[in-house]
């Protein structure tokens, strides 16, 4: 029996929905996304796992093309290993943004042209061709991370309204949907699998709209949706209004009062009092703030009025403009709403990570199928190691790998990642049991110790 390491137990624990093949073939795979330095095409991750191949190459390409993958189900047994280690009374924080994914070709399914966030600034807004993906993750905090972590769950691939002339690929929807009501999808699908939680969903100013606050609050139009807040950016000159007065029995009852001062206004206004609190900041830092809150009734033409609370943060140092967060949870603090907001940038650093050590932008497959599902699974791999790491192994600090010219302030992702290579390379280092024969498929030693895929020689710092 050959040894198998603790990573692919926990790949394991996910692969029950999947057929016998297709999950012996998409282990393969797994693998190869693990070792492989370079490109994480179907190419260059059976070169990195050659030593597990077993099959004609083509075989693993059909796993994203042709094989039956149920992607949800395979996405809650993801979500089920992660929420096991939240408490049963806590709030399930969840996290959405959209990311792009560089990509081109006029063959090529679902690119666009999006707006690139690295490229652009303040004052210049950049676009590129590629595939921009709506990602929903779960926010953890682990003891041996100084900060929250974001582990993703769930991937939805968006397409602009009207397709470029120049791409003749077919359009992989048939109705145009916006990034809003892909969230509200990705939203109402965790939060089935999870039917006594509550879920508290936070973004930025792309989904502080009307549309969201109104599904995702406690009278929501969707039953399952009435267990999920929403923490995201304001508008400084958001209309808000009182509370209607009580109906008089005639004519229709009214939906507002009278109207109150935006975040602005209440901000620039000299007579504000103001609150100086202390919150979890950016970098795993502490901050002091200035804060001051109001409620009322968000309100617009053709929707319902959705009472929110919201908070301007202003920089005692100026160095920072001030900046608007609200919520559809009436009883969060403003300390809360901040912090809460504050733990969204872990998605950020989650999409840094997996372009750097996941290869995230090096995909080259084509077709629909392989498209809307090769970059969930990438996502997935970033959340099976975190996973695994927080599971089995015992000694984090050990696995910390420090510079002489940089002292990491906590395990970063590279770390874990470096600890799952260890550990699956294992299963080609470790003696196997039984007599070797003479045709064992075991590789030889010398091409073991030499594969490109092993972790560098770790240096004292």
């Amino acid at each position: 029996m050959e040894p198998v390491s603790t990573i692919m137990t926990v790949f394991a624990s996910v692969a029950p929905v999947l057929t016998v093949p297709t999950a012996q073939n998409l282990a393969v795979l797994f693998r190869g996304v693990l070792l492989a330095p370079g490109a994480r095409t179907v190419t260059g991750c059976l070169v990195a796992a050659w030593p597990w191949v077993t099959r004609h190459w083509s075989a693993y390409a059909n796993v994203l093309r042709r094989a039956r993958l149920p992607m949800p189900r395979l996405a809650e047994r993801l979500f089920r290993l992660i929420v096991e280690w939240l408490p049963e009374e806590a709030v399930i924080d969840l996290a959405v943004d959209e990311t792009l994914v560089r990509r081109w070709g006029p063959r090529v399914v679902g690119v666009g042209m999006h707006r690139d966030a690295v490229r652009s600034s303040h004052a210049r807004n950049e676009v590129s061709p590629g595939h921009k993906w709506v990602v929903l993750c779960v926010v953890v905090r682990l003891p041996f991370v100084h900060r929250a972590l974001a582990l993703p769950v769930g991937s939805v691939l968006y397409t602009t309204k009207k397709q470029g002339a120049r791409n003749r690929a077919p359009r992989p929807y048939r109705r145009h949907r916006t990034v809003g009501e892909l969230a509200v999808f990705l939203v109402r699908m965790v939060v089935r699998w999870a039917p006594e939680r509550s879920f508290r969903v936070t973004g930025d100013g792309a989904y502080g709209t009307h549309d969201l606050a109104d599904a995702l609050n406690e009278a929501s139009r969707h039953p399952s949706l009435r267990r999920v807040t929403l923490v995201s950016r304001f508008n400084m000159d958001a209309a808000l209004y009182a509370r209607p007065p009580a109906y008089s029995g005639r004519g229709r009852p009214r939906v507002k009062g009278r109207k109150w001062r935006s975040p602005r206004a209440v901000a620039a206004d000299p007579r504000t009092r103001w609150s100086r609190i202390g919150v979890d900041w950016y970098g795993a830092t502490r901050k002091t703030v200035r804060v001051c809150s109001r409620t009322g009734l968000w309100y617009r033409c053709g929707s319902q009025a959705t009472p929110v609370r919201w908070v301007v943060v202003r920089d005692p140092e100026g160095r920072r403009a001030d900046e608007v967060f609200f919520t559809t949870e009436g009883t969060l603090t403003p300390r809360q709403i901040v912090e809460t907001f504050v733990r969204r940038w872990g998605l950020e650093t989650t999409f840094q990570e997996a372009r750097q050590h996941l290869g995230l932008e090096t995909l080259r497959n084509r077709c629909s199928l392989a498209i809307r599902r090769s970059v969930p699974l990438l996502l997935a791999t970033y959340s099976l190691v975190v996973v695994w790491f927080a599971k089995h192994v015992r000694d984090p600090e050990e696995h910390k790998q420090d510079t002489p010219w940089y002292t990491k302030p906590s395990i970063a992702f590279s770390d874990m990642l470096a600890a799952a290579r260890q550990d699956l390379l294992g299963e080609i280092l470790l003696p196997r049991s039984g007599a070797e024969t003479v045709d064992s498929k075991a590789p030889p030693w010398p091409e073991v110790i030499l594969h490109h895929a092993l972790l560098p020689i770790r240096r004292p710092a």
